[in-house]
């Protein structure tokens, strides 16, 4: 399962394609919210159990839904919101998609509808080792770490300036964009 630089950097690029609106800030926002299902390590919840799902992520949306009514625009709450879910729910994907050794395998990705924890089988992410105290921890770490900055640090990259045209674009009175 990708570290929470993986998850931090899945979290901005999703987050920038759907708000369609570039800046730190906003990056920011979804880069956190991209890490958030991981905070069950610091609650007494199951690893991987219901923050790592589409259900906490309705939630999620529910939440900056409300917050951002109180102090934004309407037309641009609701698409921040999803945008800002849509981060979240990005470690959902990110974690099924990673090689998991730990039981059980995978995520609790459909609660509270099933139980049943998924799983891809792709491991396109290596698992991220905890365990300090065992030789090769941070050769482990560092060539994990490695394989995520090349997967998506790309895409964030990518996200975050299409976000940047597709505003350029959309702001009334300018130009589009010259091929």
């Amino acid at each position: 399962m990708p570290s929470p630089i993986g998850h931090a950097l899945g979290g901005m690029a999703v987050g920038a394609l759907v708000s369609g609106r570039p800046g730190w800030r906003l990056a920011a926002v979804c880069a956190v919210a991209g890490t958030l299902p991981d905070l069950d390590f610091v609650l007494p919840l199951q690893h991987r159990g219901p923050t790592h799902s589409v259900g906490a992520a309705v939630l999620v949306f529910a939440g900056a839904a409300v917050l951002l009514a109180l102090r934004a625009r309407r037309d641009e709450s609701w698409r921040t919101a999803a945008a800002v879910a849509l981060a979240y729910a990005s470690h959902v994907l990110l974690d099924w998609l990673g090689a998991d050794s730990s039981t059980p395998r995978g995520v609790l990705a459909l609660w509270p509808v099933s139980d049943v924890f998924y799983v891809s089988g792709l491991d396109l992410f290596n698992a991220v080792d905890r365990r300090y105290w065992t030789p090769g921890f941070w050769t482990r770490n560092a060539l994990a770490l490695a394989r995520e900055l090349l997967i998506l640090g790309p895409l964030a990259a990518i996200s975050v300036s299409a976000g940047r045209r597709v505003r350029s674009y959309q702001r009334p009175g300018a130009a589009p964009p010259r091929a």
